[in-house]
């Protein structure tokens, strides 16, 4: 297998972790979509990573449907109830976290392409108040010790991502006290193999508007 993307992408760090952790061997490719987008799109068609190339040439596009493939491998470890109420308790709060991501990235976008007086404060001013929204909401549902309970699953994969990104690239409405629960869920994912395993590289790294 090939992982295309660079783990700056929060998503295309989501699906590594998840490949270290079920110990699926995989290779990467880590040219850029901004340096290298020519050849990312003759992989992925709509130039987006992350993009995963199995053995057979197969390529899977969009992390939610890299993971139910690897998730399918992964059998009885997968990061992810087979059914019930569980199940869907960490689909929505996979969900939220996603969604929140999204608010963010639109704000970091928004302001590396476009130059101050070409920037929607209106536009900013919604995704700034969705992604508050977000972190508050994720707060509020978190459980212990993990989001939805004793297990890791896709959801702290998923906020744990946010919350570096956030930490890097975007970090106005992270509270200290507010989304405290967040960092500290984070910080300990953080720290887990997987998670190390898959930590981006100086060289991966969105340019600096």
């Amino acid at each position: 297998m090939i992982l295309v993307g660079q783990y700056d992408s929060p998503v295309t760090r989501r699906v590594a972790i998840a490949l270290h952790h079920y110990g699926i061997p995989f290779t990467r490719d880590t040219r850029s979509i901004f340096g290298d987008a020519a050849a990312i799109g003759r992989i992925s068609p709509l130039t987006r990573i992350p993009a995963l190339v199995l053995d057979d040439g197969e390529v899977l596009i969009d992390s939610a449907s890299i993971l139910d493939h690897l998730d399918e491998q992964a059998g009885d470890a997968a990061l992810i109830p087979r059914s019930g109420p569980q199940r869907r308790r960490v689909l929505q709060m996979t969900a939220l976290a996603q969604g929140t991501l999204e608010k963010v990235a639109a704000v970091v976008y928004e302001r590396h392409f476009h130059p101050p007086e070409h920037r929607s404060a209106v536009w900013l001013d919604r995704c700034l108040g969705q992604a508050r929204a977000g972190l508050d909401e994720l707060t509020k549902r978190l459980a212990t010790p993990y989001a939805c309970g004793a297990a890791l699953t896709h959801a702290d994969v998923m906020i744990t991502t946010l919350i570096w990104y956030m930490q890097d690239r975007m970090d106005e409405v992270l509270s200290p006290s507010a989304h405290a629960a967040l960092i500290s869920l984070a910080e300990h994912c953080e720290a887990l193999p997987s998670f190390r395993a898959a930590a981006p590289s100086d060289f991966e790294a969105m340019p600096r508007s």
